[in-house]
């Protein structure tokens, strides 16, 4: 068949058609066969199983994949019954679903359809309706009427696409789209029934998704969340959630995955990909945020210390308690240009302005910052004195924590945090101690198992998960200790070309500062118990 030649049974015909830059502008992604099948089989939704009153609905179908692949395997089961042609294609126009408000993918997908059925009854009937419609599903007014719903929703961000016009965008605010097919979603499915998501995964811990996480997580039963990278060329990571609507029981565990998608692989087959976190520890994260990775030990001892900041946190004095970061900094941003700026130019041919750094570029743990470029004079518009005080500087667009301390007065871009002390002394120890804490592996697995593990393409470290850092504050002497070996490092890691005996002097000086750092943490957390300079929670 035609359909089969284009190979558009793989990625949907309307789709591949489309000039990229359409298909981003207009959210037109279709899921993968491959991934479909596993999706259907995580629901339950196969061709051995009674599907004879399973209402399956795809209220964004584009080209039809879903619903394709759901039609095949209600042809197979029918087989198993003994259903007759047209006792088959009665029972899958009153079980399957489609709406689109683009009528070309109503098109498209109805003859997706219609080639998946002929593959096993040869041809239809001409006047064999289907019921996929041309409909905004949601425009609508819903009660709970499907059994499966599953949907790969265009991704619109609420910034570039005027959504007001919606009910529920209405009713919770600013939302993007793909949210607001979630939230569908949720209301529409019947008690028992499942839901099959394929959404962007800003949807794991973004602060807009909350109210659409709780809901789920208090209604459903979550049994898979699968964090794909690869799936779609979109340029964005991908998350596939497969829920029952059944109030989770207490000790309830899911199954996830974090994995480079692959059409051959089986997420649900292999047991090297397959990890558990219990859904009550979900429910108990801030803003419902799924963060998955908190079931590893040093997820618990990273849950430990988010919980411990706001149970012990006090003014910046005393001994052992802990205080958020922006208690002792201020955090600003750089100037906000592009790298490619013509206000960007080598020190060689600058008549008039200031060394600038870029994050990611010329920034490296503990080393002194150097700088291949330099900024006009006239292009910097944010205060001077922002960049000529002493400053630790920390990259923006990574999902590693990574600090440096600047005192010779460079320019920063917009890619980079800078922190200031609040305090007007400005004391150096103060700064080597908090370069040290950022640089250390317990607060860089700290945003990583928090916040940035949860978009896997150009993941980010906000402003505000800067500011809620736990830092252990008191034990002046441990302080001090832990600064001046933050010097030493420093010192170490500008070195041009370190010699063989340096690298086991930087090794050794690094592991004798992790084990400091360790220890003082676990003396405002006695929970948390330091073996060989690695932490557990007790």
């Amino acid at each position: 068949m035609v359909y089969e030649a284009r190979g558009a049974s793989e990625f949907g015909w309307y789709e591949a058609s489309l000039p990229a830059k359409e298909r981003k502008q207009r959210g037109h992604f279709s899921t993968p066969h491959a991934l479909i099948d596993q999706i259907l089989d995580a629901c339950g939704y196969t061709s051995s199983a009674d599907l004879r009153h399973l209402r399956l609905l795809d209220p964004a179908c584009g080209s039809g994949n879903f619903l394709a692949c759901a039609a095949r395997r209600l042809g197979l089961a029918a087989h198993t019954w003994g259903l007759d042609q047209e006792q088959t294609l009665a029972f899958i126009q009153r079980n399957l679903w489609g709406l689109d408000p683009d009528p070309v993918a109503c098109f498209l997908a109805e003859m997706q359809v219609r080639s998946a059925l002929e593959a096993s009854y040869g041809a239809l009937p001409g006047t064999f309706p289907l019921h996929i419609h041309q409909a905004d599903s949601l425009a609508l007014f819903w009660q709970p009427c499907v059994d499966l719903l599953l949907v790969n929703p265009p991704y619109l961000a609420a910034r570039n696409t005027d959504l007001s016009h919606y009910r529920r965008a209405r009713r919770r605010g600013q939302a993007d789209s793909y949210l607001l097919f979630l939230d569908l979603a949720l209301h529409v499915v019947r008690p028992g029934g499942w839901v099959g998501l394929v959404l962007p995964d800003p949807v794991l811990a973004r602060a807009n998704a909350m109210l659409e996480r709780a809901h789920l997580l208090r209604e459903y039963t979550l049994q898979h969340i699968w964090h794909l990278s690869g799936v779609f060329a979109a340029g964005v990571g991908t998350v596939v959630i497969i829920a029952q609507k059944i109030p989770p029981r207490v000790l309830h565990r899911l199954s996830w995955a974090r994995t480079r998608w692959r059409p051959e692989q089986r997420l649900l087959a292999e047991p090297q990909l397959a990890r558990q976190v219990g859904q009550a520890l979900l429910v108990r994260q801030p803003g419902a945020e799924l963060r998955y990775l908190l079931n590893h030990k040093q997820g618990r001892v990273v849950e430990r210390l988010r919980r411990a900041l706001h149970e012990r946190a006090r003014p910046a004095t005393g001994d052992g308690w802990l205080v958020p970061l922006e208690r002792l900094v201020s955090i600003k941003r750089g100037e906000e240009i592009g790298r490619a700026s013509p206000a960007l130019r080598p020190q060689a041919l600058q008549e008039d302005g200031y060394p600038v750094l870029r994050g990611g570029v010329d920034l490296r743990a503990y080393a002194r910052p150097q700088s291949s470029l330099w900024i006009e004079r006239a292009a910097v518009r944010k205060p001077l004195e922002r960049y000529l005080r002493p400053k630790l500087l920390i990259v923006k667009s990574t999902e590693r924590l990574q600090a440096a301390l600047d005192t010779r007065g460079h320019v920063a871009l917009q890619t980079l945090y800078l922190l200031h002390l609040r305090e007007q002394d400005e004391s150096m120890d103060t700064y080597y101690f908090l370069l040290a804490l950022l640089n250390s592996r317990l607060l860089r697995a700290y945003v990583y198992h928090l916040h940035t593990a949860y978009k896997l393409v150009q993941p980010q470290i906000e402003q505000a998960v800067l500011a809620h850092l736990p830092v252990p504050w008191g034990k002046p002497d441990a302080r001090r200790e832990i600064a001046e070996r933050a010097r030493a490092l420093e010192q170490v890691c500008s070195e041009a070309s370190p010699g063989v005996e340096w690298e086991a002097y930087l090794a050794s000086l690094y592991e004798a500062q992790e084990r400091a750092i360790c220890a003082l943490y676990a003396a405002v957390v006695p929970e948390i118990v330091v073996d060989k300079g690695v932490m557990f929670y007790g």
